[in-house]
């Protein structure tokens, strides 16, 4: 659910965000995320350059499976865009996440991100983006710089709340006896991504367009990494970017019929290779000889967006959608070695 408000001559932003789910993994893994945000907006110049300054907060709180890594974060961003002529644009900034996690400290942590991109609008009706960011986050709890093994004595039992661990990191248990936790000290863990878009329209309502994204890490090496159900992707802090490198092919294509139905189809393929965290058996331990942990994504959906009576609602929108996703998530760390089929069915309400 989001609710915003725009004010000052639409400059000023406000927001609020509420996600809840739960995941079909045994266990209880459900989940609240509130999260407030402003952003301002200031036009320098001519109105050719502009100035976005904002901050979020974020409260998150989780079901028995993993509730001892709830946690409230803090964030700030500076964003530049400037467009030189027509068909250009460039964009740079730099962001701050404070997050603290009051029943596993372990976790804290603070990230900074600076990023550049540009992009270029030809006239044969075909978009270029290229973007870089480069990351840095540091972890103030664990200060021991060697592995460690934790035996089933120090962990709680299945479905318990507290100081849990699973398999390649925390959570209260429902499978793992112990873990393996790489815990080091330095500069901190760091990383730099890029990625290329290229987007063609082919006809006045139909589009399509591919992208490639590559993530490389270095430094120092996350503290602790947390159990996530599956079909959990990307969210930046559990499937922590700065603990695996990546790589990404994407592609889309979006048909806009006159009424305005949208229908969309996509696909994407990743692999991701971790640089610290073992790969696990059903059982909770360590494969034989250690292996890391390695995934091999594939992903693919259709989507279609629906105007609910456009000429009966006025200046409300209401917008039927419906959406249908297919997973197959490989891996070497067999919790993360399955199928999934999800169909959504959601609407959205505009005024």
């Amino acid at each position: 659910m989001l609710v915003e408000q725009w004010l000052a001559g639409a400059r000023l932003r406000i927001s609020y965000d509420l996600d809840a789910g739960d995941f079909s993994t045994p266990g209880d893994w459900t989940f609240f995320v509130h999260r407030l945000g402003t952003t301002y907006r200031a036009d320098l110049g001519s109105g050719a350059t502009r100035l976005y300054l904002g901050g979020t907060a974020t409260w998150r709180d989780n079901g028995a499976s993993w509730a001892a890594a709830g946690y409230r974060a803090f964030g700030v961003f500076v964003n530049m865009e400037t467009q030189p002529r027509d068909g250009l644009a460039w964009r740079a900034g730099y962001r701050l996440d404070v997050r603290r996690f009051p029943d596993y400290a372990e976790l804290d942590q603070a990230e900074h991100g600076l990023f550049t991109s540009l992009l270029v609008n030809l006239p044969t009706r075909t978009t270029l983006i290229g973007e870089v960011r480069v990351g840095r986050k540091s972890y103030d709890g664990l200060l021991d710089v060697a592995p460690i093994a934790i035996d089933p004595v120090d962990s709680p039992a299945a479905g318990e709340q507290g100081r849990g661990r699973g398999p390649g990191g925390l959570a209260a248990l429902d499978r793992a006896p112990r873990m393996h936790v790489a815990m080091t000290t330095g500069a901190g863990a760091g990383q730099v991504s890029w990625l290329g878009r290229v987007a063609q329209s082919l006809a006045d309502r139909t589009g399509v367009s591919l992208q490639y994204f590559q993530r490389e890490i270095f430094g120092s090496l996350p503290s602790v990494m947390v159990v996530t159900p599956a079909l959990f992707f990307d969210d930046g802090v559990y499937d922590d970017p700065f603990a695996s490198e990546q790589r990404t092919a994407s592609g889309s294509i979006k048909q806009v019929f006159t009424r305005g139905d949208t229908l969309k189809g996509w696909g994407a393929w990743s692999r991701k290779a971790y640089t610290a965290t073992p790969a696990y058996g059903l059982d909770g331990d360590p494969l034989a000889g250690d292996p890391l942990r390695e995934d091999r994504i594939w992903r693919t959906g259709l989507s279609w967006t629906h105007p609910f009576l456009p000429d009966q609602t006025g200046p409300v929108a209401v917008d039927l959608l419906v959406n249908y996703t297919y997973t197959r998530h490989e891996s070497n760390d067999l919790f993360y070695n399955y199928r999934s089929h999800v169909v959504g069915l959601g609407a959205a309400i505009g005024f």
